[in-house]
């Protein structure tokens, strides 16, 4: 799977917004979110990058790093 450094990411418009989350890229299959929040909110690092799958009509975290 392919890892966006936060440069990339920050550089695409925000597809939708979610309560901690921006939508970075959507292709059918495969979601790419940002998060807004920080360690200091209480999450494991920053600019943390969660990559989605659509699997069986169902969206499934498979991946999750902190993009650099």
């Amino acid at each position: 799977m392919k890892k966006y450094t936060l440069k990339q990411l920050e550089g695409l418009e925000t597809i939708s917004q979610g309560q901690a989350d921006d939508l970075k890229i959507e292709d059918g299959n495969t979601r790419v979110w940002l998060s807004r929040m920080t360690i200091e909110d209480g999450m494991p690092y920053n600019n943390q990058v969660a990559i989605e799958k659509l699997q069986d009509g169902c969206w499934s975290t498979i991946e999750e790093y902190e993009a650099i």
